[in-house]
């Protein structure tokens, strides 16, 4: 009986929130939402948890990859890097991954650079210090990830069928789509949020 009651309880909760999921996703910006957080204005982004849900202006939207040689002042802005990941255990190495273009043909010498000096065990190699700015969706800088003296430890590009699968590039959801995978191992990392 108990059972019963528990799996009863976990199918009325889960039918509520894809309902406030469903009703939330289709409204129209701008319009009043009515959820059980009580009604509400604008698009928003629902929880998985009983959390309350957000605005699409406050959460991270965009993400911008500054990069420059460590102990240099020329610094490379790029705005086109479409995601960042985690390699291994460490807090200090991470990855960037993107659809290769055109813009980051200066960012692609630096790796070129990291890799030779790495391949060739050079007393010297080419460190990049890299911060990754994350943006909300109304524009207002959340933090900034900053790595310091990382070294480039793997480069590789590969093919992803995209069906079914989320694209980098828009209107792109049935064709087979190039993507490039930067990963970097680096000797500090900071979390930088501007009070």
């Amino acid at each position: 009986m108990e059972t019963r009651l528990a799996i009863t309880l976990v199918a009325v909760a889960v039918a509520a929130t894809a309902v406030i999921s469903f009703s939330t996703f289709n409204s129209e910006p701008g319009s009043i939402i009515m959820t059980d957080f009580g009604p509400s204005e604008g698009v928003f982004v629902n929880t998985a948890h009983a959390g309350p849900a957000l605005d699409q202006r406050d959460v991270a939207q965009v993400m911008r990859v500054r990069v420059v040689e460590t102990g240099h002042t020329n610094e490379l802005v790029i705005g086109s890097f479409s995601r960042i990941g985690f390699v291994a255990d460490s807090s200090s190495d991470f990855l960037l991954e993107s659809v290769p273009s055109e813009d980051k043909k200066a960012f692609y010498r630096l790796v070129r650079d990291s890799l030779e000096s790495k391949d060739n065990m050079l007393a010297n190699p080419t460190l990049l210090d890299i911060k990754i700015d994350i943006f909300s969706g109304d524009y207002d800088l959340i933090n900034t990830l900053s790595y310091t003296k990382c070294i480039v430890s793997d480069y590789f590009v590969h093919s992803v069928d995209s069906r079914g699968k989320i694209p980098f590039l828009k209107g792109n959801d049935q064709a087979i789509e190039i993507r490039e995978v930067t990963k970097f191992s680096c000797s500090s990392f900071h979390l930088i949020i501007d009070e």
